[in-house]
């Protein structure tokens, strides 16, 4: 199935929604961090089978339902037709058309408004900054435009 194409404004209509979820997204990454690293400590730990097997099923059983609650909000996002790029910082790819051309609008929590974009095989730390509304007409078709160079 092919991402929809999203417009400025109806990516930063999102944004009020977004905010929530990334916030669980990211609150629910720092705690599986957290519980990797305990069920880490705990298997390269001396054993005593008698406490530490317990407390290692206990730690699986935390991390397993943190995994299913990120994977639950992984899929509200991409419901609303954008990706999550990146768990910790919460960054979003929202797929667009840059002059006729697929690309990714994207947007970090910090940011009040969605102002910067990247080709799809970039990352984050590649975006550009919007200068012109106009060269993102995911509202309205591109046929017989030529792509534009990058500014």
């Amino acid at each position: 199935m092919e991402a929809r194409l999203l417009s400025l404004d109806e990516t930063n209509r999102m944004l009020p929604l977004l905010r929530h979820i990334v916030r669980d997204i990211m609150e629910h990454w720092n705690l599986i961090i957290g519980k990797r690293a305990e069920l880490e400590a705990l298997e390269k730990a001396p054993r005593s089978a008698a406490v530490d097997e317990p407390k290692a099923q206990e730690v699986k059983q935390d991390l397993n339902l943190l995994i299913d609650k990120i994977n639950h909000y992984i899929k509200e996002v991409e419901s609303l037709g954008c990706f999550v790029e990146e768990f910790k910082r919460g960054i979003i790819n929202f797929p667009s058309l840059y002059h006729g051309r697929k690309v990714f609008l994207c947007w970090h929590p910090d940011e009040d408004f969605v102002a910067h974009w990247h080709e799809l095989d970039e990352t984050f730390l590649d975006r550009v900054k919007i200068t012109d509304r106009s060269d993102f007409l995911a509202d309205r078709p591109a046929f017989g435009r030529q792509s534009a160079p990058r500014v």
